[in-house]
């Protein structure tokens, strides 16, 4: 066990001189002003650059100026091929936008007929469903109609079998009588 005791003993030593020597270099590299090296002038002061004169009217040159219809050099044959160039461009652009547009139109016509059938489907079901409606009010209807019949005569029998039972009872009274 003692040996355990020193092991720890001299491990904690050597942890506590390892902090100690890394608090003395960041005092050492704050607290002491350590003198620049000569080779890093360049990056301590600003570097000297080159710095021309501006230019001047005698250092400007002009082109003469050019005649309407008089062609001057290969600039407006240069000029004429990149228009050419660009008015292609634009002619396949606006040929790429109006089949884009064609195809938005052709979608929205197929949603549009989508939404037509859509709304045939829905109103079909509508018309079937009133229709399924409409019978099922006539059968009760119906129905309504024939229980009323079936009272009526219901009723009827029984006044007929009240009137037969009354005349009954006055033929029996009357022959009792004499």
């Amino acid at each position: 066990m003692s040996q355990q005791s020193r092991f720890f003993a001299s491990r904690k030593s050597w942890l506590g001189a390892g902090i100690v020597a890394a608090a003395a270099v960041v005092v050492a590299q704050l607290g002491f002003d350590f003198p620049v090296a000569k080779d890093v002038m360049g990056t301590v002061a600003p570097a000297q650059r080159y710095r021309a004169a501006p230019n001047g009217s005698e250092d400007v040159k002009l082109a003469p100026a050019a005649t309407p219809g008089a062609p001057i050099g290969t600039a407006p044959e240069a000029n004429r091929a990149v228009t050419e160039r660009t008015e292609a461009q634009k002619m396949a652009e606006r040929t790429e936008a109006q089949k884009m547009a064609e195809r938005t139109e052709a979608q929205k016509m197929a949603e549009r007929t989508e939404a037509q059938k859509m709304a045939e489907r829905t109103e079909a079901q509508k018309m079937a469903e009133r229709t399924e409606a409409q019978k099922m009010a006539e059968r009760t209807k119906a129905d309504r109609t024939a229980e009323r019949s079936t009272a009526e005569m219901t009723a009827q029998r029984t006044e007929a079998n009240r009137l037969e039972a009354q005349r009954s009872m006055e033929k029996s009274t009357n022959r009792v009588a004499p």
